[in-house]
């Protein structure tokens, strides 16, 4: 993810989520994002969540997209 779709994903956790202050948000993205090997603990458990439907979401829209829709 670049530093911009970051930024998109940790406003959208906000505005849908909340769990976690932004910050903190940012700062796993950006940690899970650079490769690093997260030990998450259950209470991230909703950020890696929230990820895996905003990967998911890209890829489907990319998709769809292709095929002309």
């Amino acid at each position: 993810m670049s530093p911009e779709e970051q930024a998109a994903f940790v406003e959208a956790y906000g505005h849908n989520v909340a769990h976690h202050p932004n910050s903190v948000v940012a700062d796993f993205v950006a940690r899970y994002e650079g490769g690093e090997d997260i030990d998450y603990s259950y209470e991230q458990t909703s950020i890696m969540d929230a990820l895996g439907m905003w990967h998911d979401a890209i890829r489907w829209k990319l998709e769809q997209l292709s095929k002309g829709g």
